[in-house]
This record gives C-alpha cells, sequence and structure tokens, in this order.
C-alpha cells in the first residue's frame, strides 16, 4: 500500500523539488532551475516488447541551458540488493526511450541521471550502492570496461531531521516515518499545516491525509476505521481525539471478550505495533515471547517498552527480562 500513495505524494512538481533540496549537494542543487521541472513518461519498452516501469522519472533545466537532469525514483520498503543493477537497467531503457522520441542531444552532451531510492524500512539500507562494487575485482586494465553507477538512497527511518533542510515537505515526510508517539504525529501535522497554507496547496494536503491514514491505519486496534477528515487541520484534530481513546476501546473489547480474549488480543496489538516500529522478525519473536503471559499490566510495561527502546536488538533485551521477572 505504500506505493501507491508515495507516487500520489511525488507526482506534485513542490514534493520533488524539496525531495532534491533535501539531497542534493551545493556543488549542484544551486544550478538547478526549480521552475522547470516536468514529469517524464516511466513506461518504457525493451528489445523483446516486454514492458518495464519505472517508478517515477522527472527532469529539471540544469546549469541555464536546455540540458536535462533526469530523476529516477524507486519507493523501497525493503532492502533490495539488487538496486544497483536495476537502476542501470533503468538508465539505459531512458536513453533509449529519448533516442526514439529525438530528443537526445549529441554524443557527450547527453542528460546526466540522478538514480535516487526513498527508502522507508525499519532496518538500516545495507545493500551497496555502487554497480561496481558488485562485481568480483579484476585487473586494473579491465577496470575501465566495468559498469558504474552510483545510487542516491534516502533512509528515512535513520536520516537525522536536523540533516534535511527546515521547513521542506520531505523532512515533515521523513519525521511522519520516524514518529513513534501520538504527539509525534500531531506535531508534524501542525508543521505540514504550516508548509502548505496557499490554496495551491490543498490537493497535496489531501494526499498527506491519506499517507498519514495509511500508517495510522497499521497501529490501531483491530477493526477501527480511521476517518481523518480530508484536510490536515481536521486530520490533526481527529488524531489527537482518536489515539486517546485507543487504550479505552482495547480495554473494553478486553472486558466483553472476556479476560482470555482480551490478552490474547492486547499480545497480537502489542506484536503488531513492534512489527511497525522494528520489523517483521522482531514481531515474531515477541509474539514467541508473549504467548504466555496473562497479565495486563506486564502488556502493558511492555508497551512502554516499545515506545523506549532505541533498536530492536534492546527492545527483545529488554522484553526477555520482563517476561522472565514475571
Amino acid at each position: 500500500m505504500h506505493d501507491p500513495i508515495y507516487r500520489r505524494l511525488f507526482a506534485f512538481p513542490r514534493m520533488v523539488a524539496d525531495l532534491l533540496r533535501a539531497v542534493g549537494e551545493p556543488g549542484w542543487i544551486d544550478a538547478v532551475d526549480f521552475g522547470a521541472l516536468e514529469d517524464v513518461s516511466a513506461q518504457y519498452v525493451g528489445d523483446g516488447g516486454q514492458q518495464r516501469r519505472g517508478d517515477a522519472v522527472w527532469r529539471v533545466r540544469f546549469r541555464n541551458r536546455w540540458l536535462y537532469l533526469l530523476l529516477l525514483l524507486e519507493f523501497q520498503s525493503n532492502v533490495d540488493p539488487r538496486m544497483a543493477p536495476r537502476n542501470i537497467e533503468y538508465t539505459a531503457l531512458l536513453y533509449r526511450e529519448l533516442g526514439r522520441r529525438g530528443e537526445l542531444r549529441p554524443l557527450g552532451e547527453w542528460p546526466p541521471v540522478l538514480p535516487l531510492v526513498l527508502y522507508n524500512g525499519s532496518a538500516p539500507w545495507t545493500a551497496r550502492r555502487e554497480m561496481r562494487e558488485l562485481i568480483a575485482l579484476v585487473a586494473p586494465s579491465l577496470e575501465p570496461f566495468q559498469p558504474t553507477q552510483r545510487t542516491l538512497v534516502l533512509d528515512e527511518q535513520h536520516v537525522k531531521l536536523d540533516d534535511l533542510p527546515v521547513g521542506n515537505l520531505v523532512r515533515a515526510l521523513a519525521g511522519l516515518e520516524q514518529s513513534r508517539t501520538s504527539a509525534d504525529v500531531v506535531r508534524v501535522v501542525s508543521a505540514l499545516r504550516e508548509l502548505l497554507q496557499a490554496p495551491g496547496d490543498a490537493e497535496l494536503g489531501r494526499a498527506f491525509v491519506g499517507w498519514i491514514r495509511h500508517n495510522m491505519a497499521r497501529m490501531a486496534p483491530a477493526g477501527t476505521e480511521i476517518e481523518l477528515g480530508q484536510t490536515l487541520e481536521e486530520a490533526t484534530v481527529t488524531l489527537a481525539e482518536r489515539w486517546a481513546e485507543w487504550p479505552k476501546q482495547w480495554h473494553r473489547e478486553g472486558v466483553a471478550e472476556g479476560r482470555r480474549e482480551g490478552l490474547a488480543r492486547d499480545r497480537e496489538l502489542l506484536c503488531r505495533q513492534v512489527a511497525v516500529r522494528f520489523g517483521s522478525a522482531v514481531g515474531e519473536r515477541t509474539g514467541a515471547l508473549l504467548a504466555g503471559v496473562d497479565d495486563w499490566d506486564r502488556l502493558s510495561e511492555v508497551g512502554d517498552l516499545v515506545v523506549r527502546a532505541d533498536t530492536g536488538a534492546d527492545f527483545l533485551h529488554r522484553l526477555t527480562a520482563t517476561v522472565r521477572s514475571a
């Protein structure tokens, strides 16, 4: 579900411009004309007639001439060890398509390509970013013949927010990805409201509301409908109210269904929350450790650990100690 929501967000030129401002370096970003930012078709056809699809491609005027910087965006929630060769393939197909359209300049003046991955997985990105690093070492005389291209990765869960520009929408997006409490979410959404106040920003604001709704649904009690309204202002109010009600809802459901069923539901919910923050493997391990816990106070302690622990390993260490003390 992340992919279509991310594609909707990055269908807006302002999001792509802020993404470039967030990852760009002074050596080249100052030469970008953001007023000439255009969406380009991401549909390619290979030699065998098969269709290949890149997630998004944009071009922007660069260094005050009609030379385009083409961006390949890949939205990833899992580490892909083959991302570097995938981006080389997309780049080759992109040049082929530009040639077919008659949009390539003479040799030596082809537009540069920036392969950019937006990664929102819970584990840090570990895949090699440089294509040449995937190839076995060869004699120095053979090195110039090996393919090379480096992929730029924005690891949203682990990037330091202070390293991203203030007032940047991608900084807000990463802040939402890193939110762990209702106060975190409300704070970021409030910042988004300040950034998206112009009349032309309403549609982008609704796209952010859809993204927030999807993420909140993963953390809410099972069967809970997330109605955040249509605007960021409505979402801010609703989030503050609904999140505070969820613990009460969990307790009511536990009483209605009986102690045994209620405990099972609480354990399941905790495992979902752990998986959202630390990954599915830690969530599965948590389920095994909590299988014999039948005390609501103890489960409440585990819920506190989800917020306080810094890493999955730290959480499992503390959880093991808590379960043993029970």
